[in-house]
C-alpha cells in the first residue's frame, strides 16, 4: 500500500456559536519520515478586515509556537512512534491542546504520499488552503462553503420544507475496510447508486495551486474505489472554475482527471440545477 500522511487545518474560530471559521494555518504529519511541518500566512489583513477586534500579537504567537514545536518533533523522530495508530493524539499532546480557545485544529484527514519531496507538498497544501490570503479581497471565491450553499439553496427551494436546514450540518463519513482512513462528504442521496456529494473548488489563484488540489482528491477517490465497488455508490464532485480566463485550460484538465476516475461525476456550477432537481426527484 502507498505512504500515507496526515494533515489537518488550523482554525481561528473567532464567533463559535455563530459558527463563524477561518482557515489561518495547516499542519502536515508524514509518520514515515518522521516530519512534521506547519504553514500559516504572513498576511493577516484578510482577517483585519473581517473581524476589527482579533488580536493579531496574539495570533502571530501561536503561529511561532506552533512552528517552532514542529520544527523541534522533526528533529526528535522517536515522538512519531508513540502515535503511530493515534496520530490526532500527537497533535493534541505534542503540538496544541484542543480545547476552547479560538485556534484549534480541524479534523485530522489522511493522504496517500504522491511524491518524496515534502517540502513541495507543504507548499501545494499552502496554496490550496491558505493561498487566498494573497488574492484580491474584493472578490468573492466560490469555495467549497459557496458550492455547498448553492447547492442547498436550490435543493431547499425544490422541496419546500421537506429538508431540514440541519441536512448538510451532519457529514456522512467514510471508512475505507482495512485502513484507518476516514473522509467526510457532506451530503448524500440515492436514485438507485448511492450518491456521495462533496464540494471542490477550483476558484483559485494558481495554475499550480489547481493541480495540487486535482491529484490530491484524485489520491482520495483512488483509496475510495473499493467502497464506491462494493456500495455501489458514486462520488459527485461540485466543482467551480476560476475567475481568471488564463486558468480556465488547467481547470480543464483538472476536472478531466477526475472525470477519468472510476465513480467520479463532475458536476459544474452551471449544473447546480440540474443536478439539485435530480436529488430533489429522488428525496420527494
Amino acid at each position: 500500500m502507498n505512504s500515507v500522511f496526515y494533515y489537518s487545518v488550523l482554525q481561528y474560530r473567532y464567533a463559535q456559536s455563530l459558527g463563524e471559521v477561518l482557515n489561518v494555518g495547516v499542519l502536515l504529519l508524514f509518520p514515515e519520515q518522521r516530519q512534521a511541518i506547519f504553514r500559516y500566512p504572513d498576511r493577516l489583513g484578510r482577517i483585519r478586515k473581517l473581524y476589527p477586534n482579533f488580536s493579531e500579537k496574539t495570533i502571530r504567537s501561536y503561529f511561532k509556537g506552533i512552528a517552532a514545536r514542529t520544527d523541534q518533533l522533526s528533529k526528535q523522530p522517536e515522538i512519531f512512534a508513540n502515535y503511530e495508530e493515534h496520530p490526532r493524539q500527537l497533535i493534541d499532546n505534542e503540538i496544541l491542546v484542543r480545547d476552547s480557545s479560538a485556534l484549534q485544529f480541524g479534523e485530522l484527514k489522511p493522504s496517500v504520499l504522491y511524491t518524496n519531496d515534502l517540502s513541495a507538498i507543504s507548499d501545494q497544501f499552502y496554496n490550496i488552503y491558505l493561498s487566498f490570503y494573497e488574492e484580491d479581497e474584493h472578490k468573492v471565491r466560490h469555495d467549497e462553503g459557496y458550492l455547498l450553499k448553492e447547492y442547498q439553496k436550490r435543493l431547499q427551494q425544490r422541496l419546500r420544507g421537506l429538508l431540514s436546514r440541519e441536512a448538510f450540518d451532519r457529514p456522512f463519513t467514510v471508512k475505507p475496510e482495512g485502513t484507518n482512513f476516514a473522509y467526510q462528504f457532506a451530503f448524500a442521496w440515492q436514485n438507485g447508486s448511492y450518491n456521495l456529494v462533496k464540494p471542490v473548488s477550483f476558484d483559485l489563484k494558481l495554475e499550480q495551486s489547481i493541480t495540487d488540489k486535482a491529484t490530491l482528491n484524485v489520491g482520495q477517490f483512488t483509496v475510495l474505489r473499493p467502497y464506491a465497488e462494493q456500495h455501489n455508490a458514486r462520488f459527485d464532485v461540485l466543482v467551480a472554475r476560476p475567475k481568471d480566463r488564463g486558468l480556465y485550460k488547467p481547470y480543464d484538465q483538472a476536472i478531466q482527471l477526475l472525470a477519468d476516475q472510476p465513480h467520479v461525476n463532475i458536476v459544474e456550477e452551471e449544473q447546480l440545477d440540474s443536478y439539485s432537481e435530480k436529488t430533489a426527484d429522488a428525496l420527494r
